[in-house]
């Protein structure tokens, strides 16, 4: 634990850990205050009939100019039907961004940043020690190699789980001092009646399969700093592999081999409204397919660490 300990520490004496942490809280303030400037009001009665008559008349004209095409009317007329239910129930428009909503729009940009950040933090945070030499220094204590280098990877670990912590706080915190906090509403059209259906949250199952997903690229970004002594060699490697990764895995899915390829399980994929890249594929398999490769990941990175020369 002291170990850990001694890493955290280190880890966040350096300017580069605040700065990933800022441009992850600056970048959801700038997209949360988007969507706010865009958003209609909807706090009052007043506001939410007037957004949705501001909508009403846009709806009737498209679909006065839509008369000659019966596809394009037929779509307008449903829209009108809709806003009209909404003016009369006393509902929000369709432009206004509910608290639910917002959490998972910002939560799709953090676990995006966090996932590049920690890739970042874990390629480096091994492969920096070897370019400075103080590798060298950390080997002459009497520790185990491998308790060093688990402590690597637990800091790493614990970094990105902190960014989502505090990026999850951060966005709840904002959604609830500007946002409406009433379920979001759906309306669709059924048998020519409107249908009214809340919009189920999938906030938390999204963060359990991101996690796990950022726990995978965080053990292969480590691995891959394990093997290299120059940081930046390692950490753009890393990211080059992560983000090319599932765009060569989708030129190789017609083949069959490919449900064998990481990056076609990633966990991610089963996020609630997502699907598999590879059709077929299901959780409990891909769940499999990540242990047996992140343990093959751990045992290069910890057999090439116990084994590497670092007199020279």
């Amino acid at each position: 634990m002291q170990y850990v300990k001694n890493e955290w520490i280190k880890m966040w004496s350096q300017k580069n850990a605040w700065i990933m942490l800022v441009i992850v809280l600056g970048l959801l303030a700038l997209v949360t205050g988007i969507n706010k400037y865009y958003d209609d009001p909807s706090g009052t009665e007043a506001e939410r009939l007037k957004a949705n008559e501001v909508h009403l008349a846009e709806n009737k004209e498209w679909a006065s100019a839509a008369k000659a095409n019966n596809e394009d009317l037929s779509y307008y007329n449903e829209e009108i039907a809709k806003i009209e239910y909404r003016i009369a129930n006393d509902l929000p428009s369709a432009q206004s961004m509910s608290l639910n909503e917002h959490l998972n729009f910002t939560l799709s940009i953090s676990i995006m940043m966090i996932s590049i950040f920690t890739t970042v933090i874990a390629a480096g945070i091994v492969s920096n020690e070897f370019g400075t030499g103080t590798i060298k220094m950390l080997l002459t204590r009497p520790v185990a190699r491998w308790k060093i280098l688990l402590s690597k990877l637990v800091a790493s670990l614990l970094y990105g789980l902190t960014l989502l912590a505090i990026a999850c706080t951060f966005t709840a915190v904002l959604g609830f001092l500007l946002f409406n906090n009433d379920n979001a509403i759906t309306l669709s059209i059924v048998n020519g009646q409107v249908v009214e259906q809340a919009m189920e949250s999938a906030y938390f199952a999204t963060i359990g399969y991101s996690l796990a997903s950022i726990l995978m690229t965080t053990i292969f970004a480590f691995m891959v700093g394990s093997l290299f002594g120059s940081s930046t060699l390692a950490v753009s490697l890393s990211l080059f592999i992560l983000l090319m990764g599932q765009t060569a895995t989708m030129f190789l899915s017609q083949y069959d081999f490919a449900k064998y390829i990481w990056f076609a399980n990633d966990l991610s994929y089963y996020i609630p409204g997502s699907s598999p890249m590879i059709e077929g594929l299901t959780l409990g398999y891909s769940v499999v397919v990540n242990i047996v490769y992140a343990i093959l990941f751990l045992a290069i990175t910890f057999g090439y660490f116990m084994k590497r020369d670092v007199t020279a």
